[in-house]
């Protein structure tokens, strides 16, 4: 699996040549649209350009349904086996279904009990579309182990905080991404729990005292998110 970069969104092929190459391979099983913004592909950075005040050079007449069609093109070329979307809000899925020929089988989403993003995830499950949920710990330093209510279904379980935390998104019917460099923590993120009824409910109350998005990068675009109602706004989105 591999990401198209937000400053290839207009040159959807060329991105996934470029990473073809840096991996050495002939084809990708997934790729997927990282964010649905355009940043200039004429910029002073091929990853990160930016403008003189210093903030991100920006494609405000970005059509994210555009990119989804010139990824739609790369299934018959063999280079991609799939193809999928990254941090999609309801508004906006909405948007690229009624548009797409093909219906993402993947959208990558900040998912864990302080932000269960529920809207995204029900139209995902409704469409067919497999969530996998990136960020479970919360964010650098894994700020959610330190919650009272995954500390309390550790304790009825007889597990980690960091297990519960995994196991939530399996209970959710989602595939969960951990990350590691520590070998004794990767074996760690392959132990997972069944968690019931009361142990969700536990962890559901997490979001009803307030929901937190750790990861937010500052594009100035409303994405549909009802957390982030802010941002301006491009073409088929909010």
């Amino acid at each position: 699996m591999t990401k198209l970069w937000n400053t290839y969104s207009t040159r959807v092929e060329l991105g996934l040549d470029k990473s073809l190459k840096a991996l050495g391979l002939d084809y990708v099983d997934l790729y997927l649209v990282h964010w649905a913004v355009g940043m200039n592909p004429a910029g002073n950075d091929d990853r990160f350009p930016r403008l003189p005040d210093g903030s991100r050079d920006m494609l405000w007449d970005h059509d994210h349904v555009a990119t989804w069609k010139q990824m739609e093109a790369l299934l018959p070329t063999g280079k991609v086996r799939g193809i999928g979307v990254c941090n999609y809000s309801a508004p906006y899925l909405e948007q690229l279904l009624a548009r797409a020929e093909f219906v993402p089988v993947v959208n990558q989403i900040e998912n864990h009990p302080a932000l269960p993003q529920q809207e995204v995830v029900d139209l995902c499950r409704a469409k067919g579309i497999h969530v996998v949920a990136y960020s479970p710990l919360g964010s650098t330093g894994g700020p959610l182990l330190k919650s009272e209510a995954v500390a309390k279904v550790a304790e009825r379980k007889g597990i980690s905080p960091g297990t519960v935390l995994l196991s939530y998104h399996v209970a959710r019917g989602a595939t969960v991404l951990a990350k590691s460099v520590t070998e004794s923590r990767i074996k760690a993120n392959l132990e997972i729990a069944d968690l019931d009824a009361e142990d969700m409910k536990i962890l559901d109350a997490i979001s009803k005292e307030g929901v937190h998005r750790y990861v937010y990068p500052p594009f100035g675009i409303n994405f549909g998110f009802p957390d982030k109602n802010e941002g301006r706004s491009l073409p088929n989105g909010v």
